[in-house]
């Protein structure tokens, strides 16, 4: 069995890294509540895992990984139990900007699901660099946190992008030509 964490130590982990984690997990999840259950449950896991964890310097990486892939996984249950259209609408209803007219907050809403619709789609691989980096880390941050290279990051990154791309221009196009079909389909 492994030696417990100094308590000390783990809140000066959970300090430094909390927010961080929380805004990664928010950019997946549509609630600020389930985004900051993911987060308790990481940072459970890190407890649970031990101080060897942190042993290598490279306990942020461990838990932006972990987070993110966490997230992802939530993201995608949430899409097989049909919850999409539920969540976005408590979204919605929470308006970063209040003067925001409420066409507004629902071209946003949309927008968000589309892209959250985009990234379930992704390899978790390619979801996890973008979150990551979008996220707000550095190269150096996103090679720790996925065990590869920091030389790696930047190709890595851009095949993720254009994946991300790709797909989101089929979900546009395949909107666009719903869309047709039923101006269509009304004026018969």
């Amino acid at each position: 069995m492994t030696a417990g964490w100094d308590e000390t130590e783990f809140e000066a982990i959970f300090r430094e890294h909390y927010q961080r984690v929380v805004r990664i997990t928010r950019r997946v999840l549509r609630r600020d509540s389930e985004a900051e259950e993911i987060c308790a449950e990481v940072f459970l896991r890190l407890y649970r895992s031990g101080p060897g964890v942190a042993a290598g310097g490279l306990v942020g990486g461990w838990l932006y990984r972990t987070a993110s892939r966490a997230a992802i996984d939530a993201l995608r249950a949430h899409q097989r139990r049909g919850l999409e259209e539920e969540l976005e609408a408590g979204a919605s209803a929470h308006s970063e900007d209040p003067a925001e007219g409420p066409l507004t907050q629902l071209l946003r809403a949309e927008r968000i699901a589309q892209v959250r619709s985009v990234l379930a789609q992704l390899k978790v691989d390619k979801a996890q660099i973008l979150l990551l980096r979008y996220g707000g880390l550095k190269y150096q941050e996103i090679a720790a946190a996925m065990h590869i290279s920091a030389a790696s990051v930047g190709t890595m990154l851009a095949r993720a992008e254009a994946e991300f791309s790709r797909l989101y221009e089929q979900q546009q196009e395949l909107s666009r030509k719903a869309s047709l079909f039923e101006t269509v389909k009304e004026r018969r």
